[in-house]
């Protein structure tokens, strides 16, 4: 008789355990309740229990019937915008330099930096958080035709070359979620060819996430063209209401992301035959070929991202001597290796850093702009 009251008993211990695990899981839901409303920001703990929400649960806290009513992030980053008919598309004065920025918050700082420094540079700025090579060249072409920019220069990040095959911001950032998207660029017989997601504005993406039947169209659109797309990441089910799956959930999107870079990158190199580096080289081909057709001078600024080397500079070096393009790599100011030169609280240069970049940046404009000069007066 002993084996069977041993057996009830690791029953009964198994039981107690299963409520309280569910106990503790309601508990921390009551006590690190994320906000109901999508303008209220979270603490670090809310963030921290809620980062493994389901993609399309996460989009359902912040998104409302209109822009204005859900969160920010609902609102920016878009490529289909009428914001930045604002902006200066043009110079007005013999001595001013009009320049088109397009990539992510480095690129922002460094427009910040340059603005600072000559009141000459007039900056067209067309930015996303956390903007892939994808979303940069994209935001250039949709920009294009828009503005009478003397350069235009594409930001490009180390941490962004993974992300090159994703096609939005709820694929690519899985614990903070932007619904903006782009397209999925691929190399086929040597040409670029792009595919569109069905919607490119934030009026497009309210319209297919309030329509059940739309919302679908598009997470079959995803399943073809973005990588990142995983059903287990991104369908929203009952399990999101446990905190603990929800810890679970974001240990696998890690796990799996680091399957897809670990495809790409290997110790401190890329491996060149992979599609996102075949992909990049592509675009920062087309890119200064289309910018050269526009009379516009193209320049590449490669972030190379703190503790990653300078292997996107050396694997984009191929691509940026065969065609002669401008660039400027901020390994050179700003050592990878050193961490002085970051901000603390994010990827950031220091202020000072980025002063210099943006000195550095402006020595290449103004040598490019001398031999445009030099070769108008030869003809």
């Amino acid at each position: 008789m002993k084996p069977p009251q041993k057996n009830h008993r690791y029953f009964s211990i198994a039981i107690w355990i299963f409520i309280y695990l569910i106990v503790i899981d309601a508990a921390v839901n009551i006590i690190f309740h994320y906000p109901d409303s999508p303008h209220t920001q979270p603490s670090t703990i809310q963030g921290y229990f809620d980062y493994g929400r389901s993609v399309e649960g996460k989009l359902a806290m912040m998104t409302r019937k209109s822009g204005e009513e859900s969160s920010p992030r609902v609102r920016g980053g878009w490529l289909n915008s009428d914001r930045y008919n604002s902006l200066p598309n043009k110079t007005t004065k013999p001595d001013e330099v009009l320049v088109a920025l397009y990539g992510m918050s480095h690129t922002k700082q460094l427009w910040k930096s340059i603005s600072k420094t000559d009141k000459r540079y007039l900056i067209r700025g067309f930015m996303a958080a956390g903007a892939t090579p994808n979303w940069s060249y994209a935001a250039y072409e949709f920009d294009k035709g828009r503005h009478q920019s003397d350069v235009a220069i594409l930001g490009i990040m180390t941490d962004g070359i993974p992300l090159v095959t994703s096609t939005t911001g709820i694929t690519a950032y899985f614990d903070i979620n932007y619904p903006y998207t782009f397209p999925r660029y691929r190399v086929i017989n040597k040409e670029l060819i792009a595919s569109y997601p069905p919607f490119l504005d934030e009026k497009g993406y309210l319209e297919y996430f309030n329509d059940q039947s739309k919302w679908s169209e598009y997470r079959s659109w995803l399943e073809k063209n973005d990588k990142y797309y995983d059903p287990i990441l991104f369908k929203r089910s009952m399990i999101d209401h446990s905190a603990f799956i929800r810890l679970l959930r974001r240990g696998y999107s890690e796990r799996e992301r680091q399957k897809i870079i670990s495809t790409i990158s290997t110790n401190a190199n890329f491996v060149e035959d992979s599609e996102e580096i075949v992909t990049l080289r592509a675009i920062v081909k087309a890119f200064a070929e289309s910018a050269r057709e526009e009379n516009i001078i193209p320049i590449i600024y490669i972030v190379n991202t703190k503790g990653q080397g300078d292997y996107l500079f050396r694997v984009l070096k191929p691509v940026l001597d065969a065609h002669n393009i401008p660039h400027l790599s901020t390994h050179i100011i700003c050592p990878p290796d050193d961490p002085r030169v970051y901000m603390a609280t994010n990827s950031h240069f220091i202020p000072s850093k980025d002063m210099e970049l943006a000195s550095a940046m402006m020595e290449i404009i103004e040598k490019e702009l001398g031999k445009n000069k030099k070769h108008d007066h030869e003809l």
